[in-house]
């Protein structure tokens, strides 16, 4: 039975990696394609893709849960709980990317901008081209008062995600208050 077991844990342990790499693959060729979409139908498509790779790359059930109760509340307005929902699945699984964005977004939510900022930064470090969390610290920074970090983030996305309706209102807006010329 002990054998049984130990079988049945280490296939489940390959599996698991298994789909995570998958799943890892999909994610880095969306990304791909979104750098490619000319217009923002192209890339409508890809995004959605995306985001449901990212919201569905729990390891365990619990974890689902987590999440699914954590939007919950976000959509309800209760954003103390839902940091605290996804705080508690950052704890259970540090490399679920997407935990860390919506914490990041809550943080905003609840005008808790550095806090934002670190979370978004946390994204970033496991999943450079996340557009979402880029255009985020955009707004993060704007709120912060960091006008040029501002930009260099929507130019970040802009290469990222081209058809960005962000990047291309905010680019030029900054760019005009900061006094930067085209060349």
């Amino acid at each position: 039975m002990k054998v049984l077991k130990f079988s049945i844990s280490i296939f489940l342990a390959a599996f698991l990696q298994l789909s995570q790499a998958a799943a890892s693959t999909t994610s880095q060729t969306l990304l791909d394609n979104l750098a490619n979409a000319k217009t923002l139908e192209q890339a409508e498509p890809i995004i959605s893709a995306l985001w449901e790779t990212w919201m569905s790359s729990h390891r365990v059930e619990n974890e689902k849960v987590l999440m699914e109760q954590g939007v919950l509340a976000m959509r309800k307005g209760n954003l103390e709980q839902a940091e605290m929902l996804f705080g508690d699945l950052i704890n259970q699984n540090p490399n679920f990317t997407e935990a860390w964005n919506k914490r990041a977004t809550v943080r905003y939510m609840m005008s808790n901008f550095k806090e934002s900022r670190d979370d978004v930064f946390e994204v970033l470090q496991r999943e450079p081209r996340h557009f979402g969390a880029i255009s985020g610290l955009g707004m993060i920074n704007l709120r912060l008062g960091d006008l040029s970090a501002a930009l260099n983030a929507y130019k970040n996305l802009q290469r990222i995600f081209p058809a960005s309706p962000e990047a291309s209102r905010y680019i030029p807006i900054l760019r005009k208050k900061l006094n930067l010329m085209d060349l």
